[in-house]
């Protein structure tokens, strides 16, 4: 099992924090232990439009938060903060509970949701099924979150589409309402849509 830490924050400066991510910011969460980053600006995101989210991936929530401390302690990164403050408006902690695909792209679109009757034992063809449908489409990949410590979102799902269109990406959401095993699925599943929002990957 592993662990996503996202970190939801407005810079007050957007082109430095930009080109601090391939060169600081990703570079020093992976040395301390990260097993990836990433960093989404949302661009159609309703009231978060302009926030970033900075997420890493830790094998044990024990691991992420030492790593995080760290990172913040870093003089580097210390130094860079008190020159351009940010405003964090999120943190949370989710479990990973499936990727299919490449979880890789220009854009992420993120479709938070409730869960009220998931079905572990099903889920993982119930993921192939979906993954199917949106990789014909031309989809990247897809990562599931489900957040076990993230203030009212706690117990809610993110589940994050990776692609290089948009337009990719909406015919395949439409492909899937058509399908009645889906819908039917998701309809057992209690499945609960919360918010939409679409990102660019940095």
């Amino acid at each position: 099992m592993s662990y996503v830490i996202a970190t939801q924050l407005r810079p007050s400066s957007r082109a430095p924090f930009i080109d601090a991510i391939p060169t600081m910011i990703r570079p020093k969460l992976e040395a301390a232990g990260a097993e990836y980053v990433v960093a989404q600006e949302g661009i159609s995101s309703g009231s978060q439009t302009g926030m970033f989210t900075v997420g890493s991936r830790w094998g044990s929530v024990d691991q992420g938060l030492a790593g995080l401390a760290g990172f913040y302690a870093d003089p580097e990164v210390a130094a860079f903060l008190v020159d351009n403050p940010v405003d964090v408006a999120f943190r949370g902690t989710g479990v990973v509970d499936a990727e299919r695909g490449n979880p890789n792209g220009a854009f992420t679109v993120v479709l938070s949701a409730l869960m009220s009757n998931y079905d572990a034992s099903s889920a993982d063809a119930f993921y192939d099924d979906v993954h199917a449908i949106l990789n014909d489409a031309g989809v990247n990949g897809m990562r599931m979150i489900r957040w076990i410590a993230a203030g009212e979102l706690s117990g809610s799902w993110a589940a994050l589409f990776y692609t290089d269109s948009i337009d990719n990406y909406m015919t395949g959401f439409n492909a899937l309402y058509a399908d009645e095993s889906i819908v039917s699925r998701m309809g057992a599943y209690g499945f609960s849509p919360l918010s939409r929002s679409i990102s660019i990957n940095h």
